[in-house]
């Protein structure tokens, strides 16, 4: 963990990533002030693998982003992940 940000990988933790990973995380960063680590991820098979590789090195938990669509209104709170467009990682 980052003393300065604690929800935020620390340098050392990404370093320590295999390759394919540390890409992966440098393709859909989040910006600094927000808690997420990865954010805007297109919710694929690929990337849902991704994630879970990367769970096995840190623990982290995804929430699930869309926006209502026909068929399927979005509750305000939160997003199914049937329905979902798009995922964000953030540490457990």
């Amino acid at each position: 963990m980052n003393p300065m940000y604690p929800d935020k990988l620390d340098r050392l933790q990404e370093f320590c990533l295999p390759e394919d990973l540390q890409e992966w995380l440098d393709k859909f960063r989040a910006p600094e002030y927000e808690s997420a680590i990865a954010k805007d991820i297109p919710n694929t098979d690929y990337n849902l693998s991704m994630n879970k590789w990367l769970n096995r090195y840190i623990k982290t938990r995804r929430k699930y982003r869309g926006s209502s669509r026909d068929g399927y209104r979005r509750p305000s709170a939160f997003c199914h992940a049937d329905m979902a467009e798009r995922f964000a990682v953030y540490l457990r």
